[in-house]
């Protein structure tokens, strides 16, 4: 019998994170040297928030109401709300709310800890995965 999957079981675990107080430039680099879109920030009172790559470059565009993006710091553009689940979640759970809410990424914590990261990537890596196991089993030799 098949058990149903949970966030755990498709995250990606022990994501890097960086410090709320860090400027907006050192987390577009972490982002690049890493090759995430996403980086969980750690704030100063203990509580998890996200910002995405997108974010970054969004707030570098012209015009945009924050000039000097060198000396932003990561919590200013920050979100207050995010969407944080516990390891042990479903993982039908994590995707209708995800579509539901249009929200591209969800932080995955244990016993209220940051223990991974699901993001809209990996959904598509996962249901990939799981299109090949279904219809093209290993066990022989399949023709792409």
């Amino acid at each position: 019998m098949k058990r149903m999957p949970r966030i755990k079981d498709v995250m990606t675990a022990f994501p890097f994170s960086i410090s709320g107080a860090a400027t907006m430039a050192q987390a577009k680099e972490m982002m690049k040297e890493h090759r995430v879109g996403h980086l969980p920030v750690k704030m100063e009172d203990g509580s998890l928030s996200v910002i995405s790559l997108r974010e970054l470059e969004r707030v570098q565009l012209p015009g945009h109401s924050h000039t000097d993006f060198d000396e932003l710091k990561v919590q200013d553009l920050c979100p207050l709300e995010i969407y944080c689940v516990d390891l042990y979640t479903s993982l039908i759970e994590v995707l209708d709310f995800m579509s539901e809410h249009h929200t591209d990424c969800a932080l995955v914590t244990r016993q209220e800890k940051l223990a991974g990261v699901f993001t809209f990537s990996d959904a598509c890596h996962a249901y990939s995965k799981h299109l090949k196991e279904e219809f093209f089993p290993s066990g022989g030799d399949s023709v792409a």
